[in-house]
């Protein structure tokens, strides 16, 4: 494998809808969108350098978030100009928003999603590559935005450069209250050996004979950490370290006239075949059929670095064939008016039959997935590891209507969520256990506060490097 790291059937460096790198704070990122997009009441930025995963990132939160929400992408590179806004808006909803200001028609779209999640299902609106978008355009959204029900409304998720975040739109105190974060960093040089290793293992190769600490230390520096660098530099690398076995393997001690002869022959018949495609195969078949021998193979050419591509098409191809791939049956596609303007994409819309269950006893947004977590969570027998730091669910939607927590953090494992309790020590920070995409699912809360705005005031109170992780508000009854 160390002789054709990069190429063939297998290389491990090659974009794969099925592959998703979860370390360097991705996977993290990406529980924490999931959870924004199904229950929050933010615009949501993902930021990070050009080649950071930022598409890839979005391609996987719109195929996980697909069976609940309905996920809508938008070209940001269309949108420079507010005047196109209203047009856009009017091709999604089917509204009459042409004529109007910009500002107005987002507004008249989000109220009008407000009526879709109560309906039927929430929406998101992906702009990959919002660097894009003109300040006015992102005035009119996040103000259209913040003028409807936020809790319920479609969810702005915008991804872009570090830049994105010091727009003027963006910086202004009463916008950027309810904006949300989610930083995509460079990899570290323990990071880059976990992406390689999961590179490897996804193509069913070993990568440890290959990563020492010389060669990782080097692919970092080389990459500056950015995943697509990584997947440029890392083959010529990885293979370089096994050059001098393929250059004694290949060469010959001495080669006879004879071979040097037959390998001109055929590179020349190479060109003439290329150059004059009127030429008879049986006339070549004649020319040099009767050599006996295969030709020299040709040498290896320098393994040439990965061409730059466009973000968001790789993301469009990712989702199609992710899509395509794990369609299960009982899945149409969504209701949604298309249009076949070049200024709109609209990515299908999952929908899965409902089975029977029980009504509960109140509608909130979420009620469906309220009842099947209280369902749940109260009948398969689970036994928390640390009684003491953990509280049901149901507790939490019992209480006081109204009443907020702050979420620290969500995994799959209950190990993660006990040892970030104890390596982070926040005070009388506590878990619960609800579910997500049908799987168990762990959750760290801390305080008690009596509306949102007073649960975000909390934050600026927590510990650095809590904060830095981007906790935010969640309703007692929403969890």
């Amino acid at each position: 494998m160390s002789e054709q790291v990069g190429q063939g059937a297998a290389d491990p460096f090659a974009e794969s809808p099925g592959f998703f790198f979860t370390g360097a704070q991705r996977q993290h990122q990406l529980d924490t969108l999931g959870h924004l997009v199904a229950f929050g009441d933010m615009v949501l930025l993902v930021t990070g350098e050009q080649g950071a995963g930022k598409s890839r990132l979005l391609a996987e939160l719109a195929r996980n978030a697909a069976h609940l929400l309905s996920v809508q992408r938008l070209r940001a590179e269309s949108l420079s100009d507010a005047s196109s806004l209203p047009g856009m808006l009017s091709r999604l909803s089917g509204q009459a928003l042409v004529g109007m200001a910009p500002t107005e028609a987002a507004r008249a779209f989000f109220q009008w999603s407000v009526g879709q999640a109560e309906r039927d299902r929430r929406w998101v609106l992906v702009l990959d590559d919002a660097d894009a978008l003109g300040d006015d355009v992102l005035e009119a959204l996040v103000d259209g935005f913040a003028g409807s029900d936020t809790g319920q409304a479609a969810v702005p998720v915008l991804a872009g450069t570090e830049d994105l975040t010091r727009r003027t739109p963006l910086t202004d105190p009463a916008r950027s209250a309810i904006v949300h974060e989610a930083v995509l960093p460079p990899l570290k040089e323990e990071d880059v050996r976990h992406f390689i290793h999961a590179s490897f293992d996804h193509v069913g190769e070993d990568a440890t004979p290959l990563l020492t600490d010389s060669v990782v230390r080097r692919i970092q520096q080389q990459s500056g950490g950015n995943l697509r660098a990584i997947r440029a530099v890392a083959p010529g690398i990885l293979s370089g370290r096994a050059a001098p076995e393929r250059e004694s393997r290949h060469a010959a001690p001495k080669r006879s006239p004879g071979a040097g002869l037959r390998r001109f022959p055929w590179r020349l018949w190479a060109g003439v075949a290329l150059l004059a495609l009127g030429v008879s195969v049986i006339l070549v078949s004649l020319q040099y059929g009767g050599s006996g021998e295969d030709p020299e193979p040709v040498p290896e050419t320098e393994m040439a670095t990965e061409a730059e591509f466009d973000e968001v098409e790789r993301a469009r191809e990712v989702i199609a064939e992710t899509e395509k791939a794990g369609q299960p049956e009982g899945v149409k596609e969504g209701r949604i008016r298309r249009d076949a303007g070049p200024a709109l994409d609209v990515s299908p819309v999952m929908e899965t039959v409902p089975e029977p269950e029980s009504e509960p006893d109140k509608e909130p947004p979420n009620a469906e997935t309220v009842a099947e977590t209280g369902k749940e969570d109260g009948g398969d027998g689970f036994n928390p590891r640390n009684p003491d730091r953990f509280r049901e669910a149901q507790w939490y939607r019992e209480q006081a209507r109204g009443a907020f927590t702050l979420q620290l953090l969500g995994s799959f494992n209950e190990s993660t969520a006990l040892e970030f309790m104890e390596e982070y020590d926040v005070g009388d920070a506590v878990y619960t256990r609800t579910r997500h995409q049908g799987e168990p699912w762990f959750i760290v809360v801390y305080g008690t506060y009596p509306d949102r705005g007073a649960a975000r005031e909390a934050i600026d109170a927590l510990p650095e490097r809590v904060r830095a992780m981007d906790p935010w508000p969640r309703a007692y009854d929403d969890l």
